[in-house]
């Protein structure tokens, strides 16, 4: 599970990043939301796209839904996980100062305490897309270096005039 955590941190602020990059005009705040009844709705849905739109991925059981025009991400819970079965359906978002937010709605159809627990630890990796995401947006190519200018050597202190006193 910790290696798939990983591994689904990486590629999603990596595929997220880019989708959210490539969009050129701002998104509704409502586009989170998820248009289906069920899990097993929304999945059937999305695999019947697969190719055409959206790519299905499915790694230790859990299957991931990238839908790059939408700049979202969906994860399904695979059977037997304690919140089976539930969704997580991500989107990021750049805010007019550049900042990334990450957007994050749920259909959850196993126990309330089930459903909270998988939506707090997919906010806990939202935070650490968002923070890896903005890392990315600060590393830029490091700015040629100028050579250095030579110094002139200072001119020498004037001298008193003859015949004036010191100071």
């Amino acid at each position: 599970m910790q290696r798939f955590v990983l591994t689904l941190i990486g590629l999603t602020a990596g595929f997220l990043a880019a989708a959210a990059n490539a969009q050129t005009a701002a998104t509704p705040a409502g586009d989170a939301a998820i248009p289906f009844a069920t899990v097993a709705e929304a999945l059937a849905a999305l695999k019947a796209r697969d190719g055409d739109s959206v790519t299905v991925m499915t790694a230790d059981g859990w299957v991931t839904v990238d839908e790059p025009s939408a700049a979202a991400r969906w994860s399904f819970t695979p059977s037997g996980y304690y919140a089976y079965p539930a969704l997580i359906k991500r989107v990021i978002k750049r805010s007019p100062g550049g900042a990334a937010e990450v957007e994050t709605s749920s259909l959850c159809e196993s126990d309330k305490a089930s459903c909270d627990k998988l939506l707090a630890e997919f906010h806990v990796l939202d935070e650490r897309i968002r923070q890896a995401i903005q890392a990315r947006g600060r590393r830029t190519p490091a700015a040629p270096q100028m050579p250095a200018v030579p110094q002139t050597p200072a001119a020498p202190p004037p001298q008193p005039a003859s015949g004036a006193a010191p100071a």
